[in-house]
């Protein structure tokens, strides 16, 4: 058993990619801050690098503010878009209120229809604008404009719902609060 334990902690040792998370982003709309980050893991797998970007760490309140902000997803495996879009929709649906599936479903849909098969340094930038909507890219690519602010911050609840993919995903949003 502790042999079966060692190889399999070596195999995702050697598997996994050391993804950076820039200290900053540039994008049209101005610099992003790197105020926090978490690597997320499965079985001992390292599945993706999660940043949480502001233009200024100093305002962050909580990953639900309604401020301008970037999540960085820098994937260090192999992950399925359909695995994605599933994902979206399982955690939606179990962590918003009626009224909120009223007011943003239709325009959540085709978001989650966007995703795409990823690999070992790819990225997905979430960028959550204050007045405009959300952005979503694809190693630099725009895959998806929502321009509904309203519903923005409500996206979150994918990762960061009470019912969330992942505990570690909770613990980042955690270290956002001020």
């Amino acid at each position: 058993m502790n042999r079966l334990m060692l190889t399999l902690v070596g195999l995702s040792a050697c598997l996994s990619a050391q993804a950076e998370l820039p200290k900053s982003i540039e994008h049209s709309q101005g610099t992003f801050k790197l105020c926090d980050k978490e690597r997320v893991t499965k079985y001992f797998f390292d599945i993706v690098d999660v940043g949480i970007y502001y233009p200024n760490c100093d305002t962050a309140k909580h990953v639900f503010d309604d401020q301008t902000k970037l999540l960085r997803f820098s994937y260090l495996r192999d992950v399925e878009g359909q695995q994605f879009t599933e994902g979206a929709i399982e955690y939606l649906e179990e962590n918003l209120t009626e009224e909120e599936k009223s007011r943003c479903s239709e325009h959540f849909a085709p978001l989650n229809n966007v995703y795409r098969d990823v690999t070992s340094g790819d990225n997905y930038d979430l960028y959550l604008f204050q007045e405009e909507g959300l952005k979503l890219y694809l190693n630099g690519q725009a895959l998806h404009q929502m321009d509904n602010p309203q519903c923005h911050s409500t996206y979150l609840n994918v990762w960061f719902g009470k019912e969330s993919m992942d505990g570690q995903f909770n613990d980042l949003a955690e270290r956002i609060k001020r």
